[in-house]
């Protein structure tokens, strides 16, 4: 590829359009300072993506475009063209020929083609990136560039090589790979925090909506049912009404006779009840004992089972302890007399061991005088003369060497030392700029840290408020719907109570025409008002009596009969104020009742009634006296002597005359009563949660508009912390800026005093050295002198000893034999002792817990002893009560039976006798009563049947499937009411909740297995990146480092040079350079001079462009820090890429000038406008 041309048009001082073309070779461009030279290589870069405004020399990205002069206006455009020829691929997917423009407008917008057609900038970078053609690439190399390499730290180093290896799209991309990343992992928390909030509402709502569908589905079983009961109730009913209705047919008269005997058989039946009573008492009471021992008898047989268990497993304890206990008390003993052995053979060992001590230490001081150490002594005193004689003869010539040194070290220390000051003031000036950049830079941070601070403050505000708000609008909710669901309640009670639901077909007819029956005032239930409390016992005792009609007069009441009879509605009892009398407690039998336990009071007394129906209320309760309970009840009655009706607060009856009734149904239904007080507590209710609601739709306005607030602080504080971030990352690039400034300088200062420090160290070296080696020099004179007189004394002594020593030789060697062995057995000793006492400390600690355990054993074993007898007591009394008792139950049984037999057949009888003795309007009153109460009943039911079921009873009766056993649909319909009871109150929109939860939650739990795979697939190419990163990194490093150590002599003329790696890391080492000028010593790069840190540079880039060619460089006065030889070397160096790459070169120097092709000349002749001016050296020369 080749760079055809290049077109500037208002770019900075190019105030006309521009075009400069290029030709294959060396293209120079000269002028001097100031005409704008540099203006080309700038708009170049930034046709080629830069995007720092900095490194363009400008404070933002319109300052590019021409500013006007005084002769000329400011242009409100900039743009740069750049023409490349592409014909051999170099840009593979790209035409031949390929034209890019970038350009901006004074208001900053950009615009970015290629070929003509729009694109984005990343577009233009990524084209270029891992080419060498970037704009932070090296193909364009300024003095700056050069500097940076030598003055930069080895890992600023490594991106040339990374450039070179062409891994930046790798890191790029691994970089945005690190960021989708850490998106990843951050969508994977949110979305784990929802699911565990989604799971946690999951939960509650699983089981409810399970609940609420077992609650429809036994609901829709409930329905079937109680629609199937339905029908087989009116079926039922009808069906006894048409039998009722024949016998009234047939019943003419009732033949009145045994009055006298139906007395007399009341007495009998009377006395009989009261036997069975007692019976029952005694028989309950007998059975309830039988019970009670019954369970005794299980306990206790258990009881004793289990500790005749426990005693037989504590025997075996006892024993297996006890005999655990003899073998250790036995193994004790020996262990004891083993210890006192090992002791006595201790003492003895330890006693021969003393002895051969002795001889040795005896023997040893006869023998330290050895004939063979003798020798070596001779022979080491002479190797050693002869060693010190060399070393005399080595230090006499080094110190002559070190004197001239020494002279030469100190010259070079006064000349560094002024170079050292130099680099002082200037460090201590970017310090000081790099201090003050810090402390703006602390000062922005914190600011942004209390907005931030604050931000985070208002933000949990915004939740706080948004969560009230939330908890007061659900808290409306639930109070709406209360008050929604109390009003229905209400409503539906109100209803039935204006429809008279529940009344019979009569009462109801005449309550629903008082507008057209005159004097009827209204229902007995209507009219008076009973206690919560006493709303049971009156609603049992007045029963059917609360549908009685109260009307002003006997006429009134006749006019109502009629209006029944006309029109065949049904029948009503109607009490006329004129005509019903009172009734009311004699004297006699009020004093009774002061003097008996339990009485309420009279129940005309405790109830409320307008005074012109008192007398009604007197007619209806005024012999009626409430009680407490069943039991008082019966004594208060035979107290009265059964003249007065008397009823319990549970609703239990004894009527005058001593019957009766009582009990409980399965499902009670709410009277007339309680339905008139649930209405007046509704409404008291209704009116409390209408109160409440409004308080808390009060408290959720509140809570809006703090939330509101809240949001609104939040919205004002956002443009403050945009600005005080902003203003934080301006002190952050100046203070990076400085940081880099006084890196540099620090370098500087650093490597000088490196130098300084290394040139004094080897002058003071240089001294030192001199004076030990003067010292040593002493030394070994006297050293010499001093081995002389030794050698000569240890020769005589040798001669003396070499007899005597034979002998006590032989012996010694002998004694430390025998004193090893007496070692070996006392070390054997000692560890059987040790290992004995260690025996005997565990079996000691055995025996004790065995013998504490067997006391403990045999104190369980007289508790268990003990315990057994009088289980065994205990049960042969309860065996015997119970056996007793269990013929006192059956003799009872029996009574029972026969009594039982004679109260059924004096009922009978009293029934029969009854029956006679009634009067026959009294028998067809009874079935006519009968035949409303089953009309009434058949009202209800078909009533129901339509309200439940929106059915008539002729549809109902069709439908296919029915049950006809109505038994077996009770006890179905009793079952699936239990089954609704057991489930409580049902939540029934959580079906539809948990079907929304639960498919939100499995998909996000997708999402979460979908993102959990995006994240191991981004980490396994980000191992792939890193991989092919360090593949490349490493072959393109030996490369260049072996194109290096070839073109660093050919450039300098000889020596050596060498890249090296600072650590084993390919992904993070740093580059370090290491040269060997000619003339010089092998040493890093921070150590030469200035001129050759340069050439070193310029060396290591011509390696890159060995390495890597590429179609163009631009060297922008890359050879300023260069002697003359070393730039004409440089320039006719740049001959060798003749024909690979083109060369663009601004240059002020004469030996790189004379090889370039082509010369460009920037001239200023209008102030602040560059012109261009070209010559073609080859033409010239021909």
């Amino acid at each position: 590829m080749k760079l055809k041309a290049l077109t500037l048009n208002g770019f900075k001082s190019f105030a006309d359009k521009t075009k400069i073309e290029f030709q294959p070779g060396m293209t120079g461009i000269v002028g001097p300072n100031g005409s704008g030279k540099s203006n080309i290589i700038e708009a170049l870069r930034w046709v080629l993506g830069e995007q720092s405004v900095k490194s363009l020399r400008g404070g933002k990205m319109p300052d590019v475009i021409f500013a006007g002069s005084q002769t000329r206006a400011p242009l409100n455009r900039a743009e740069v063209v750049i023409e490349l020829d592409n014909s051999d691929g170099f840009l593979k997917q790209q035409p031949p020929e390929l034209v890019i423009t970038r350009r901006i407008y004074r208001d900053g917008e950009s615009e970015f083609l290629i070929n003509q057609k729009k694109v984005r900038l990343r577009e233009i970078v990524d084209l270029f990136m891992d080419t060498g053609l970037g704009r932070e690439s090296f193909s364009i190399i300024s003095q700056g560039r050069v500097e940076a390499i030598f003055n930069s730290k080895p890992l600023e180093r490594r991106v040339l090589i990374e450039e070179v290896a062409g891994v930046l799209k790798y890191k790029k991309e691994k970089h945005r790979a690190q960021k989708e990343l850490e998106e990843t992992t951050g969508h994977l928390n949110r979305v784990a925090d929802i699911i565990t909030e989604l799971y946690q509402q999951k939960q509650p709502l699983e089981e409810q909506a399970s609940i609420a569908r077992d609650y429809l589905e036994q609901k829709k079983q409930y329905d079937y049912f109680d629609l199937n009961n339905l029908v087989l109730e009116i079926k039922a009913k009808s069906q006894k009404r048409a039998e009722i209705q024949a016998e009234l047919a047939k019943i003419k008269d009732l033949v009145a006779k045994h009055s006298q005997s139906a007395s007399k058989q009341e007495q009998l039946t009377a006395n009989l009840h009261q036997q069975q009573q007692q019976l029952e008492a005694k028989l309950d009471a007998a059975q309830e004992r039988l019970v009670e021992l019954t369970k005794q008898k299980g306990y206790l047989s258990g009881e004793e089972k289990v500790s005749k268990q426990t005693r037989e497993y504590q025997e075996l304890q006892r024993k297996d302890t006890s005999d655990r206990l003899e073998v250790d008390q036995k193994n004790l003993r020996e262990l004891k007399e083993q210890e006192a052995k090992l002791e006595e053979q201790l003492a003895q060992v330890q006693a021969q061991k003393a002895d051969y001590q002795a001889k040795i230490d005896r023997l040893t001081a006869d023998a330290n005088i050895d004939e063979a150490t003798l020798n070596e002594q001779v022979e080491k005193l002479r190797q050693e003369l002869f060693e010190k004689s060399q070393e005399q003869s080595a230090l006499q010539s080094q110190h002559a060497y070190l004197k001239r040194e020494s002279e030469h070290s100190q010259s070079l220390t006064a000349s560094a030392l002024a170079k050292h000051k130099e680099l002082e003031a200037a460090y201590q000036a970017a310090k000081e700029k790099k201090h003050q950049a810090k402390a703006d830079l602390l000062a922005a941070k914190e600011t942004v840290a209390q907005l931030d601070q604050r931000q985070a403050e208002l933000t949990s505000e915004v939740s706080k408020y948004q969560l009230r708000y939330d908890n007061q609008k659900e808290r409306w909710y639930e109070a709406s719907d209360i008050l929604k669901q109390a009003q229905t309640r209400y409503e539906t009670l109100k209803n039935v109570a204006t429809s008279y639901d529940g009344y019979y077909q009569g009462v109801k007819q005449v309550l629903q025409a008082k507008g057209k029956l005159a004097g009827v005032i209204g229902a007995v239930a209507e009219i008076i008002t009973v206690p919560q409390e006493f709303s049971q016992a009156l609603e049992a005792v007045l029963a059917g009596q609360l549908q009685n009609v109260v009307v002003t007069t006997d006429e009134a009441a006749k006019q109502a009969i009629n209006y029944l009879r006309a029109n065949k509605l049904g029948r009503a009892t109607f009490l006329p104020r004129n005509t019903v009398k009172r009734r009311a407690l004699t004297t006699k039998q009020r004093q009774i009742l002061a003097s008996q336990q339990g009485i309420v009071g009279v129940a005309s007394e405790l109830v409320t009634v307008n005074a012109a129906d008192q007398p009604i209320l007197d007619y209806l309760l005024g012999t009626t006296v409430v009680v407490k309970s069943l039991a008082e009840a019966t004594v208060v009655a035979r107290a009265l002597k059964h003249s007065l009706r008397i009823v319990t607060l549970a609703g239990d009856i004894v009527n005058a005359g001593g019957s009766m009734s009582g009990g409980a149904n399965q499902q009670r239904k709410i009277g007339l009563l309680e339905q008139k007080q649930q209405l007046e507590r509704l409404a008291a209710n209704i009116d409390l949660m209408k109160s409440k609601l409004a308080t808390v739709e009060l408290e959720g306005n509140e809570a809006k508009q703090q939330l509101t607030a809240s949001k609104q602080a939040v919205q004002q504080l956002a443009p403050k912390l945009q600005a005080a971030q902003t203003k934080l990352q301006q002190c952050q690039q100046q203070f990076d800026i400085s940081q880099v400034e006084l890196s540099h300088q620090e370098q500087q200062l650093r490597a000088e005093a490196a130098s300084q420090e290394e040139q004094t160290k080897a002058n003071m070296q240089a001294q030192t050295e001199l004076k030990e080696v003067v010292a040593k020099l002493d030394q070994l004179e006297q050293a010499i002198a001093q081995l002389k007189e030794q050698l000569a004394y240890k020769q005589e002594f040798l001669n003396d000893t070499r007899t005597s020593q034979a002998k006590n030789q032989q012996k010694l060697t002998t004694l430390k034999q025998e004193l090893a062995v007496v070692e070996e057995r006392l070390q054997s000793v000692k560890l059987q002792a040790n290992e004995v006492a260690n025996q005997i400390k565990r079996l000691s600690e055995n025996i004790a817990k065995a013998k504490e355990r067997l006391a403990i054993l045999k104190q369980e074993q007289e508790l268990r002893h003990g315990q057994v007898e009088d289980l065994a007591d205990k049960q042969a009394k309860v065996k015997q009560e119970h056996a007793q008792l269990e013929q006192t139950v059956a003799k009872m049984i029996e009574q029972r039976k026969t009594l039982h037999a004679q109260v059924a057949q004096a009922e009978e009888q009293l029934k029969r006798a009854s029956e006679l003795k009634a009067a026959a309007y009294d028998e067809q009153s009874e079935k006519a009563r009968q035949d409303s109460k089953l009309e009434a009943q058949l009202d209800g039911l078909l009533t129901d049947l339509a309200d439940r079921h929106e059915l008539s009873y002729e549809a109902a009766s069709k439908l296919e499937n029915l049950e006809t056993d109505i038994d077996y649909v009770k006890r179905r319909l009793k079952l699936l009411q239990l089954g609704l009871d057991e489930l409580g109150d049902v939540n029934l929109g959580a079906i539809s909740e948990f079907d929304r939860v639960n498919e939100r939650y499995e998909f996000l739990a997708k999402q979460q297995d979908d993102l959990l795979a995006a994240k191991a697939q981004l980490e396994k190419s980000m191992q792939e990146m890193d991989g092919e990163v360090k593949r490349r990194f490493k072959q393109t490093f030996e490369e260049v480092a072996q194109a290096f150590e070839e073109i660093f002599p050919a450039i300098f003329g000889g020596g050596r040079a060498k890249l090296s790696l600072t650590d084993s890391d390919l992904l993070t080492t740093g580059v370090e350079i290491m040269a060997q000028p000619p003339g010089k010593k092998f040493q890093t790069l921070t150590l030469l001079s200035g001129g050759e840190k340069a050439l070193t540079a310029i060396a290591l880039l011509f390696a890159i462009l060995k390495v890597r060619p590429v179609p163009f460089v631009v060297l922008d006065e890359a050879e300023a820090a260069l002697d003359d030889a070393n730039v004409v070397r440089y320039s006719q160096y740049l001959q060798n890429f003749e024909g690979k790459t083109q060369f663009i070169v601004i240059t002020h120097r004469k030996g790189t000038m004379m090889n370039a092709d082509i010369l460009y000349g920037v001239t200023m002749q209008e102030s602040g406008v560059s012109k261009m001016v070209s010559v073609s050296l080859a033409q010239l020369e021909q």
